[in-house]
């Protein structure tokens, strides 16, 4: 389950040809301040699209209950 918002939202820098020179593996390594500022932001992101979709199934939990509450 949380792989499916990981990849709505992931995307690649690769070149239009892969076999042609492209720059996606000539870009230096980031340092270790570099990778923990991206680990990080990456799950911030990840955990808010996953609050967000807790919050979208509650609302329609919500719904559903009283739409079957007026058909009691």
């Amino acid at each position: 389950m949380t792989i499916i918002p990981y990849i709505t939202f992931a995307h690649a820098d690769l070149d239009t040809d892969p076999f042609s020179a492209g720059t996606q593996f000539d870009s230096k390594p980031l340092d270790e301040a570099e990778q923990e500022d991206k680990e990080v932001s990456d799950i911030w992101t990840i955990s808010i699209i996953i609050v967000a979709s807790l919050l979208i199934v509650r609302v329609a939990f919500k719904i559903i209950k009283k739409r079957r509450a007026r058909s009691d």
